[in-house]
């Protein structure tokens, strides 16, 4: 698969076309590569074991690195190699930027080129964004330049990325929303599938009384026209005594 193809179905929280720039300005697309606080460049690795091994025996003096194609921030004791999975930190890395974007449209300051604002504080933070990452990023998209190529077959875009991929969705969603969602289904259903009104204790009693009395009386009906007999099978199986002393 190449990068593009990658990029573009994963990057469903924001513009596809500008995490393709970010992915290329960040890690030149390294998939295994990981940015240490302080550093330039990114390092590479040849996959994400050696990745994680490497930065778990040496962490960073500044306690936090940028792994993956879209350098996900996290700290260096806390390194995994899910955090790699293409798909996966493409995904997460545009949900962040995402919910920047909103916060930068409301701020005083930054909320001239959201898109700029979100990059930036991204890449650094909100005390010390990193405008030069930003502005590097924006030319690239504006160029077009930042090239499209197969990715190894290792980084293959397949069934375990997208499942781990939305597993950690699924991890990651706070248990409030989903009591706000089953509110309103039940809402809707109380509109669509109004409840039968509850009869009162005294109507219920007395139905019950009724019920019950009913089923008596019919029971003893049932009785007087079909008396009781005694089952076939133990008819043939237990003869009358009577019968073997004749015999």
């Amino acid at each position: 698969m190449d990068l593009i193809t990658l990029v573009t179905a994963c990057s469903l929280a924001f513009d596809p076309k500008v995490m393709h720039a970010l992915v290329w300005q960040h890690s030149g697309a390294e998939p295994w590569s990981v940015l240490v606080n302080g550093e330039v460049s990114p390092r590479v690795y040849a996959n994400m074991w050696q990745a994680v091994e490497e930065m778990r025996a040496r962490p960073s003096a500044g306690g936090s690195v940028r792994v993956g194609l879209a350098g996900l921030p996290v700290k260096a004791s806390e390194i995994r190699a899910a955090l790699f999975l293409p798909c996966r930190n493409v995904a997460t890395a545009a949900e962040e930027i995402a919910k920047l974007v909103d916060r930068c449209k409301i701020h005083p300051r930054l909320n001239a080129d959201p898109t700029f604002c979100a990059i930036a504080v991204y890449r650094g933070s909100w005390e010390r964004p990193d405008t030069e990452f930003a502005h590097a990023v924006q030319a690239s998209v504006a160029k077009g330049d930042a090239p499209n190529f197969d990715m190894s077959d290792d980084t293959e875009f397949n069934s375990v990325d997208v499942a781990s991929e939305v597993s950690a969705q699924h991890n990651a969603i706070s248990h409030e929303p989903t009591i706000a969602v089953d509110e309103q289904q039940q809402g809707w259903l109380s509109a669509l599938f109004p409840a039968k009104p509850k009869q009162s204790d005294s109507t219920s009693t007395d139905t019950h009384s009724d019920n019950s009395s009913s089923h008596d009386q019919h029971s003893r009906m049932q009785s007087e026209r079909h008396p009781l007999t005694s089952n076939p099978l133990e008819s043939r199986l237990f003869v009358p005594r009577s019968l073997l002393e004749h015999d």
